[in-house]
């Protein structure tokens, strides 16, 4: 009886040890090829795995698809995809490749049930350095713009719902607007 609570007390003392040590690793560009492993659409290439406004974001990409993903734990310390409704699926996509005649790929997410929207794109054009979304008539909020080794991308969650029509400015560093895509409308 003496060694079976002991052997009981090792492998708790074991498997604290394991959840803590789990707990403590950061997200790494394996945890995203791990999770969508069994995706219809395999990751193909994962551009940035990196901590934005206390939440662990990843852009990631399939032979149809660039897209935004959240990382978090669960309870044994592995990293899982997590919506805003806790599934486990991407927030945003858009297609690739990129439309290279665009100055810049962009889409917006939204759910009627919570006002989270999303809008993320890819940057084609080497002049623009900012991109304001419209979330409201008149009101433009900055997105992230997110360079890596040989793309760049923005990205803004906004507390406001999704309203059409959608308008993404881009502008350059002098503050020129170069596009948008209520002008992309109405050509």
């Amino acid at each position: 009886m003496k060694k079976l609570l002991i052997a009981i007390a090792v492998m708790t003392f074991s498997i604290g040890l394991l959840l803590i040590y789990n707990h403590k690793q950061l997200p790494t560009k394996e945890d995203v090829f791990k999770i969508s492993g069994n995706w219809y659409q395999k990751t193909k290439e994962v551009y940035l795995v990196r901590k934005i406004d206390d939440e662990w974001l990843t852009i990631f990409r399939s032979s149809e698809l660039t897209s935004v993903g959240r990382l978090e734990q669960n309870w044994m310390g592995v990293w899982e995809f997590k919506d805003d409704l806790g599934s486990g699926a991407s927030l945003v996509s858009t297609s690739y490749p990129p439309k290279t005649d665009k100055d810049f790929t962009w889409t917006a997410s939204g759910r009627d049930d919570i006002p989270i929207s999303y809008y993320f794109g890819q940057i084609n054009n080497s002049k623009i350095q900012e991109i304001k979304v419209e979330i409201e008539k008149d009101i433009f909020e900055n997105a992230l713009i997110i360079e890596t080794v040989e793309n760049r991308f923005f990205f803004l969650k906004s507390e406001a719902p999704t309203l059409l029509p959608i308008n993404i400015k881009g502008y350059s560093e002098s503050g020129d607007l170069i596009y948008s895509t209520l002008k992309d409308l109405m050509k």
